[in-house]
């Protein structure tokens, strides 16, 4: 077995080598859509589930179900993926995939193992434009308004999802994803403020950080000054309106796209869990330990009503 030390930096040299990938696959026309955007809240306002489309009666039941939206920018259609509780007044578990997830139930399916038992109803969300290996960038990159259209659409469904859970007996919800899904528990939260805990993991709501060391990694000079990119793309204002003691974060010592130095001042030292993790691949050797302590939060969130 490798010693930590060269597990370190292999898993970071990973980090670099994804990093350098998809910052070459981030389309020019996102450059020239700095200034002319609406803002988050606005796309928010302007997606709505498709009724017609959507079997929602469907979406509690086991198995993959589509889930189509009306949005400012097009149809567009997403999926879920359901494993619900043998009790019906189990809790919701909400998991968001991390950003170009393939299959997006990737991690998911290694967090939660279809062969053992867990205490909660547990769905998978799909973002917007994630049903081909290209089309988080070409399309998901394409624009501001774009690239919030993938949160705006994922946080419609969860809280769709939440609804009918709850609706139908589920005892409470969490909220939780990793890196983009981490943003995106995050914006439900801050923006919502219904779940019982949100975990964001190897993520912050500060996605503006990760854009720039991207480019300062690669030496690439932003066209824009770094500040519209904060104020675009840093969503710690709406982490701000969560309850802090109901954010329970996870973060990489090692991460080179969420990197410690930069992110862990953001949440308090009481709750934050760090791993000996970088960022890629975090979840197939630190699933165990992770899985472990959504169980322990979920224990907290049963004891913790809102």
């Amino acid at each position: 077995m490798l010693p930590a030390s060269a597990i370190k930096i292999i898993s970071q040299q990973v980090d670099k080598f994804v990093l350098y990938a998809m910052n070459r696959q981030i389309p020019d026309s996102l450059n020239e859509s700095y200034h002319d955007s609406f803002s988050l809240e606005e796309v928010l306002a302007g997606t709505l589930i498709n009724r017609s489309k959507t079997a929602i009666y469907s979406l509690t039941a086991p198995g993959e179900h589509p889930v189509w939206l009306k949005t400012t920018s097009g149809e567009i259609l997403c999926h879920v993926k359901v494993r619900p509780a043998v009790a019906p007044r189990a809790p919701l578990l909400l998991y968001h995939h991390g950003f170009a997830e393939m299959p997006f139930t990737s991690t998911w399916s290694r967090l939660i193992p279809k062969h053992k038992p867990f205490p909660a109803h547990s769905v998978c969300v799909q973002a917007p434009y994630h049903n081909s290996l290209s089309e988080p960038f070409n399309t998901g990159f394409s624009s501001v308004q774009h690239l919030y259209q993938m949160f705006a659409g994922s946080l419609r469904i969860m809280q769709l999802l939440q609804e009918q859970f709850e609706g139908e007996g589920a005892a409470f919800t969490i909220v939780s994803g990793l890196s983009w899904g981490g943003i995106t528990s995050l914006l439900y939260e801050g923006i919502f403020q219904q779940s019982r805990a949100a975990i964001p993991m190897f993520s912050s709501p500060n996605l503006a950080q990760v854009l720039l060391d991207a480019a300062d990694n690669q030496n690439r000079t932003l066209p824009v000054p770094r500040e519209t990119v904060d104020d675009l793309f840093n969503f710690t204002p709406y982490y701000e309106r969560c309850d802090k003691a109901r954010v329970f974060p996870i973060l990489g010592k090692d991460d080179l796209f969420f990197r410690y130095d930069a992110h862990a001042k953001i949440f308090p030292e009481e709750t934050l869990v760090t791993l000996p993790a970088a960022h890629v691949g975090a979840m197939w050797h630190t699933n165990q330990k992770i899985s472990q302590r959504v169980i322990e939060i979920m224990t907290w969130a049963a004891q913790h009503p809102r």
